[in-house]
């Protein structure tokens, strides 16, 4: 099984692509089902091409192909990256029934990622041995620096 730390990483990973994803359509986005399906096929992607990658990585390492249950394990191990998406496709998939705005499924969609982000960068540090208040100064300052990247673009391009 993974360590705590490498599942930390692979949902810090998961939150950065979605973050860039959400920033590369904003300023033209497609409907928003079509955004939603955007994000869960590219993360889904990534995710299946980091899973295979892995697989075949445990098998040179081995030197024999890794079993069901190893296999299991890594698609489990993987999903933590894919978690990242879940909320910013249900909050496109609400706003394509009407339920409400386009603009305001991107703020809740960056919202939620950048907590996400916090929590998972405060977990790893605090997986790391540092303190309590180093972990938590940690994740505002990762998600200082998503907020100020989502800015910056919004000036450059808005």
């Amino acid at each position: 099984m993974a360590t705590a730390g490498l599942l930390a990483a692979r949902g810090v990973y998961g939150c950065i692509v979605v973050l860039s994803l959400l920033l590369a359509v904003e300023d033209h986005p497609p409907p928003p089902f079509e955004t939603a399906l955007t994000l869960v096929a590219t993360l889904t992607g990534i995710v299946a091409a980091e899973t295979f990658a892995s697989l075949i990585g445990q098998e040179a390492e081995r030197g024999r192909p890794p079993t069901w249950s190893e296999r299991r394990r890594t698609a489990a191990e993987q999903f933590l990256a894919f978690s990242a998406v879940i909320l910013p496709a249900l909050f496109f998939v609400l706003a394509g029934f009407g339920l409400f705005a386009e603009r305001l499924a991107f703020t809740l969609s960056r919202s939620a990622t950048l907590i996400l982000l916090f929590l998972y960068c405060c977990a790893a540090r605090g997986l790391s041995g540092r303190t309590r208040t180093n972990a938590v100064l940690t994740g505002f300052v990762v998600g200082a620096f998503g907020v100020g990247l989502a800015n910056f673009k919004s000036l450059t391009h808005g």
